[in-house]
């Protein structure tokens, strides 16, 4: 039988410092995700609201209905333009923004729409509640891939909101635990173009889907290193096959797994779950594997099973690493970093980058080599996903539905 992991999580709501509380009622200025694509002459604005202005920019490539249900990705390419980010002004001037940004030179861009993204991240379900839209010129409304508002208008967007009845128009929505897709599309027909958007909720937002963390068990092996040839030095050396003269190669444990209680030279493949601090060293003194509280000149290697119901394609993948790291996903190298460095706070991850998960099982393996000093790790992904230890005669049977990360959110400390 497989062992099933209590599975402790922490939103991070700070990533890349760019995660806002959100005030119940004030306009989320950001930073958004933004794309911007131009109309035909004279048809911005109520005309244009109901054109997908990403189809025809892409060439039928991406569409309103794929953005609004998946999000999108900085830097990827709609025609002539690149998803950017950027924080709207106090006054929600869309053309002064994307100016300051960078995405176009033009002070007075007319007959366009604008689309930006961003995720309201909420610590419960929340039904009924109010969000508020004004606008210039007219405005589309997605919620989890779902059109919950449109109106098909050229108008001013008015003076900022102090409040949710200050919004021109108001919806009634309802937020889903975890992470919150929004997607507002803007037409403007011509003069002044912008936006104000509020919520009436209990919500932080970020401008990439939130990673969380996975502080469930691993599957643990540690393998010294040669004297002083700890962290950077020994990222791509692997310890293992040293360990194991060559019985036992970081190739096969991050293609097949391992085994709870096999050997690797001194040391047993061994569950244990990382502190809220990450401290790889304190946890493998706690567990009986060392007695040794401050082991420099080590590797530790880290085995665990995400467990996707579907094909993810783009989900975030963080790592913060106390020294180097090396990562591993259904055995293919996907991040190499061989840095000597602290792990920093839980509330980031130093290296965040996409991957793609198969439906089903996907064996993540993760190396932190130690120089001296701390050693530590942290983890975490986007993806709703299951986290646990399988054994390699366990993979690939079904597992029940025992809380996704991003939506098990009773042990959740939003900060």
């Amino acid at each position: 039988m497989y062992k099933k992991l209590f599975v402790g999580l922490t939103c991070l709501v700070a990533i890349f410092l760019m995660t806002h509380i959100a005030d119940a009622q004030e306009p989320i200025k950001g930073p958004w995700l933004w794309m911007i694509a131009p109309t035909e002459a004279n048809q911005g604005g109520q005309a244009s609201t109901d054109i997908d202005s990403l189809d025809v920019a892409s060439g039928g490539d991406v569409t309103e209905e794929m953005v609004a249900a998946n999000g999108a990705v900085e830097g990827a390419q709609v025609g002539d333009y690149a998803w950017t980010l950027g924080t709207l002004p106090d006054n929600g001037d869309t053309n002064v923004m994307v100016v300051d940004i960078g995405m176009t030179e033009v002070a007075d861009f007319n007959d366009v729409s604008s689309y930006s993204l961003i995720y309201l991240v909420s610590a419960t379900a929340q039904s009924g509640v109010t969000l508020g839209v004004s606008s210039d010129d007219s405005i589309k409304v997605w919620l989890n891939g779902e059109v919950v508002h449109t109106n098909a208008v050229n108008r001013g967007r008015g003076g900022t909101p102090a409040n949710i009845d200050g919004y021109q128009d108001k919806i009634e929505v309802n937020l889903v635990e975890g992470a919150n897709l929004l997607m507002v599309k803007v037409s403007e027909r011509g003069g002044g173009w912008g936006q104000y958007v509020g919520i009436d909720a209990d919500v932080t937002t970020s401008p990439t889907p939130p990673i969380f963390h996975i502080e469930g068990e691993w599957l643990w092996m540690i393998a010294p290193t040669e004297a002083n040839q700890g962290g950077q030095a020994s990222t791509d050396i692997d310890s293992l096959a040293v360990a194991s003269n060559d019985d036992v190669t970081e190739e096969d444990v991050a293609t097949n797994g391992a085994t709870e209680g096999d050997e690797v030279g001194d040391y047993a493949w061994t569950l244990g779950a990382l502190p809220a601090n990450g401290d790889i060293n304190a946890m493998l003194v706690e567990l009986g594997v060392t007695e040794n509280a401050d082991f420099n000149d080590v590797t530790s290697y880290a085995l665990i099973t995400l467990v996707s119901e579907e094909d993810v394609e783009g989900a975030m993948l963080g790592v913060s690493s106390d020294d180097s790291v090396k990562v591993w996903l259904n055995g293919e190298e996907i991040h190499n970093n061989p840095v000597n460095r602290g792990r920093g706070g839980a509330d980031s991850f130093q290296d965040s980058f996409a991957v793609n998960l198969v439906k089903g099982d996907n064996l993540l393996m993760i190396k932190v080599s130690e120089r001296g000093g701390g050693w530590g790790m942290y983890a975490g992904i986007s993806a709703p996903v299951e986290a646990m230890y399988k054994a390699p005669a366990e993979v690939g049977t079904a597992v029940e539905a025992a809380g996704k990360l991003p939506t098990t959110w009773g042990s959740l400390k939003i900060k």
